[in-house]
């Protein structure tokens, strides 16, 4: 016994056609270590605003003002710095989407 289930697709035509080409990416190395840094002084200003601070509306500009200058800081010791990246040759002509069912 053989059971037939028909599937329903949108087809959209969705023409892509991309060449090789080197692209500029940032370095993911130096963008983990100044995250690395804003998470670990983020932590300090939260830990800080909570053991000195009572009033939730000064812990909140207070965390606000520091947070920026975390930012700026840690954007100082790890700067932004691009890295060369090869993309691929790509080729994409139709977009298949189930029409029924979770979009």
């Amino acid at each position: 016994m053989t059971l037939l289930v028909p599937v329903f697709f949108k087809i959209s035509i969705n023409p892509v056609f991309e060449l090789p080409i080197n692209v500029q990416v940032p370095d993911p190395e130096q963008e983990a270590r100044f995250e690395a840094c804003y998470a670990e002084r983020d932590r300090r200003i939260h830990q800080q605003a909570f053991d000195t601070i009572d009033n939730p509306d000064v812990q909140r500009e207070f965390i606000s003002m520091h947070r920026d200058r975390a930012r700026v800081e840690c954007r100082q010791r790890y700067p932004r710095r691009a890295m060369m990246v090869r993309r691929p040759f790509r080729i994409n002509l139709f977009d298949l989407q189930p029409r029924f069912g979770n979009p």
